[in-house]
């Protein structure tokens, strides 16, 4: 999303309004995000001063990520509202500070691919979710109380639990 300055602001106007569904490539993100899908970007830039333009910004999707309990695939809606700042490079002093800045363009790719990138759920589950694949070659889905009861069998120390119980 890209736009020439000279452009945004015709008739006087300190808004641009801006709607815009967005393809997003997952190549380079976590293993755990297979895709990101139903993208639209919707906002306002907002004229502040000659050299400072204000973009308010509403981002909604679905995440499809991996649950982390189950392995399935799962849908995870989000929305993102931010505001920044883009300021004129000329106007700039120094490269230290880390701000954003434009030049004849205001091009907000980047934050947008960066908001949606630090928002990526690093753990989920839903709580009534089913187990697809309970088993495999070599391996068996074990429920919590099935795990605990195997312990209590396997333990040789089984055998002495009843020897301290009060009479």
């Amino acid at each position: 999303m890209k736009w020439l300055r000279s452009s945004l602001f015709k008739d006087n106007k300190d808004k641009f309004f801006f709607e815009e569904k967005l393809d997003i490539n997952v190549e380079n993100f976590d293993t755990t995000l297979k895709s990101v899908e139903e993208v639209i970007v919707s906002g306002t830039l907002t004229r502040n001063g000659q050299d400072k333009i204000v973009v308010d910004l509403k981002i909604t999707g679905i995440y499809k990520v991996i649950s982390s309990r189950t392995l399935n695939i799962l849908d995870v809606p989000f929305t993102i509202e931010e505001t920044e700042e883009y300021i004129d490079k000329l106007s700039v002093f120094s490269d230290d500070i880390d701000i954003n800045t434009m030049d004849m363009f205001i091009d907000i790719n980047n934050f947008i691919n960066e908001l949606i990138v630090l928002n990526v759920p690093t753990s989920y589950y839903l709580d009534n979710e089913v187990v697809e694949n309970s088993s495999g070659k070599d391996w068996n889905f074990v429920s919590d109380e099935d795990y605990i009861e195997d312990k209590r069998k396997d333990n040789p120390f089984s055998a002495l639990s009843d020897m301290f119980k009060e009479k």
